[in-house]
């Protein structure tokens, strides 16, 4: 039986025990269904920890396989740059391999800015932000704010 389903037999088992006579036959029921909810709840709760464990590893190995492509990068940029230097100090625009063509190629010219000195029609507005921190503190102490409520929620522990 699924969990949702020994939820509801349980309530409707609840809903049922009116007079003694019912209470003391579905007490039975009751706690055999009682105890298969909360070893189906247990099962859930290993596995959770157990896609904990390989979300964590799977994290970790995101952050070593980026720090190496960044390191991979950083080492390509620097035989770019080292291979451009080279062709511009020896004067050449362009190399031809067996297997490769290498050349040097004028790029789009990029934007520099100091948005200090910009003029403010170059600007982009940002859309304001709600101090969350300071209305949840302002909350807290029982102040009244439009547009703004404490809203409590409970999470499931695990331990």
């Amino acid at each position: 039986m699924k969990l949702y389903e020994l939820a509801d037999a349980y309530q409707a088992l609840m809903d049922t025990m009116q007079d003694e006579e019912q209470a003391v036959s579905l007490a039975d029921t009751l706690e055999s269904i009682e105890e298969a909810i909360e070893a189906k709840v247990e099962n859930i709760a290993k596995m959770i920890k157990t896609m904990d464990a390989e979300a964590k590893a799977l994290k970790e190995e995101e952050q070593r396989l980026a720090a190496r492509r960044k390191a991979l990068e950083a080492r390509m940029d620097g035989l770019k740059q080292y291979a451009l230097s080279t062709l511009e100090q020896a004067g050449l625009t362009k190399v031809k391999g067996a297997i490769l063509t290498v050349g040097i190629r004028n790029n789009r010219p990029s934007v520099v800015v100091d948005e200090a000195a910009l003029p403010a029609e170059f600007l982009i507005p940002q859309p304001p932000k709600a101090d969350k921190q300071r209305l949840y503190e302002l909350l807290k102490d029982g102040q009244v704010i439009p547009g703004a409520r404490l809203e409590a929620s409970c999470s499931l522990s695990i331990r």
